[in-house]
Parts: C-alpha cells; sequence; structure tokens
C-alpha cells in the first residue's frame, strides 16, 4: 500500500511539474539584426533595459535568445566555432535570490548556425532587496584548437555592453492597464521605469494614425503625440525626461479603441 501511495505521489508531482513547465520562446528576429543575444544588452549606443522588469515575490519569466556565430575572433585570429556550452547550473553570475534557469536544448550546448535558448525564471525572494543586478554568463566556446572560457556580455565580447536585470519592490510589476477594445497584441515601454528616452513598442492589429498621450496621476494631460502605426510590430520613441519624477499612465489608441499603461519616471 505504501509503494503505490509513494507512485501516485511521484506521477502527481510529475504532472504538476509537466503543467508548470514554461516555455523557452526564440527571437528569430535576432537574425537580422545580427547581435549576439535577444533581448539585446544595455550598451552606450543602445541605453535600454531590455529585460522584463522582475518584481520580489512575483512570478518571473524571460526568454532569451543566442545567436550562435560560426567563428570567433581573439587577439586578431578568427578561428572556427564547434559550439558554445553553458553550465546547465551556476552558469549565469549575480542572480537575484529565487531565480534560475534552463536551456533548450536541455544539455545547454548550442552549436554554430542555430538559435540557443536560454529561460530565466522563478520567483525573485524577499532575500533581495531591490535593485538593478548585472548579469553575466559564463559559457565555454569549442574550437579546433580547444575550449576558450568567455564571459558575456563584457570582456573582449562586449566590453562596454551590460546584461541589467531591474528587481523592484513587490507590486511595482502589475500594470495599470485598462483595454477598451484594443486594436493592440501588445503595448509596452522599453525601459520602464525610465529616466529619459524610452521606447514605445505596439504590436497592432491595424493600420492608421493613433494618438499616443500621457496623464499624471490626477488625470492632466502633459504630453499628446500623433503616431502612424501599421499592422504588425511597431515603435516609436519618448522622451520622459522632462517629467517630474513619479508614476504616469500612457494610452495609445484610435477611434476603435485603446490601450493604457503605467510608466515610472526616475
Amino acid at each position: 500500500m505504501k509503494k503505490a501511495l509513494l507512485l501516485l505521489f511521484l506521477f502527481s508531482s510529475l504532472i504538476v511539474n509537466l503543467t508548470q513547465a514554461q516555455t523557452c520562446v526564440r527571437d528569430s528576429n535576432i537574425l537580422v539584426t545580427g547581435g549576439l543575444l535577444s533581448p539585446a544588452p544595455w550598451s552606450p549606443d543602445s541605453a535600454f533595459y531590455n529585460l522584463a522588469l522582475a518584481c520580489i515575490d512575483e512570478p518571473y519569466n524571460q526568454s532569451v535568445t543566442i545567436n550562435v556565430p560560426t567563428t570567433i575572433t581573439f587577439m586578431n585570429i578568427t578561428v572556427p566555432i564547434t559550439n558554445v556550452s553553458i553550465p546547465t547550473m551556476d552558469g549565469i553570475g549575480n542572480y537575484p535570490v529565487g531565480l534560475t534557469y534552463t536551456c533548450d536544448p536541455p544539455n545547454c550546448v548550442f552549436n554554430p548556425s542555430t538559435l540557443g535558448c536560454i529561460l530565466m525564471h522563478g520567483t525573485p525572494t524577499s532575500a533581495n532587496i531591490p535593485d538593478t543586478f548585472d548579469l553575466r554568463i559564463e559559457a565555454t566556446v569549442l574550437t579546433q584548437f580547444g575550449p576558450v572560457p568567455v564571459v558575456f556580455p563584457g570582456n573582449d565580447l562586449a566590453p562596454d555592453d551590460h546584461y541589467y536585470l531591474i528587481l523592484r519592490s513587490m507590486g511595482e510589476c502589475t500594470s495599470s492597464s485598462t483595454d477598451l477594445n484594443s486594436p493592440f497584441s501588445t503595448l509596452r515601454a522599453v525601459p520602464n521605469p525610465a529616466s529619459g528616452l524610452t521606447r514605445i513598442e505596439a504590436q497592432s492589429t491595424q493600420s492608421g494614425m493613433f494618438r499616443f498621450e500621457v496623464f499624471n496621476l490626477v488625470g492632466k494631460r502633459v504630453y499628446t503625440q500623433s503616431v502612424q502605426l501599421y499592422e504588425g510590430a511597431n515603435q516609436f520613441s519618448f522622451d520622459a525626461g522632462s517629467l517630474a519624477t513619479g508614476t504616469y499612465i500612457y494610452s495609445l489608441g484610435n477611434a476603435d479603441g485603446k490601450s493604457v499603461r503605467r510608466l515610472v519616471k526616475i
């Protein structure tokens, strides 16, 4: 009887784990940009915090696509790459407590000319304090001359780039959003919180002119702009630098409907 109960418990646990399993989603747009990582790291030329915002005691899920090149250059010598791998555990440094990662493929070995996927997931615990974490991925590049350890972003591959993960207090990841017959499947500001320039990204179901508006928390409109959007992925910039520090509401819509989101100015 005990053996049967144990088997039932193990089977139930397996079903729960499979149900809760997350899927790592590859971003094929990286093939167009030619970058190594998607979302792209922060860099002096593109100072955006592209990883999703994380909050203490709230579930987190972020897919990272790795575009594995065919060659690597060290000290002006270019050699072919056999594969790139990261440890299946502890391969990402400076992580918030409570987060982990899994790979697709599961052994975390990525072949050249393929898109690998790393899923960062978990729930940051109260052992953390709100902070900006400068993540580092420790990898091994296998070449015909042997393995070469690398850390990216950073070192010789991208010395000025950073993979910033912003961790906020509980509740600050929940957007104040209202969608009224929204023509958008997604709408977000990157980075958010923002100190200056932020990028508004909208996945639209229709083409045409839209109105972008920003309001303070007492409902006063502080900015308005007409934007031309097209069916599919769109983006445009908004400079929040002139706004006072605090929380704002921005909306994007037309006569058919609109979406409303929260923006935090720091």
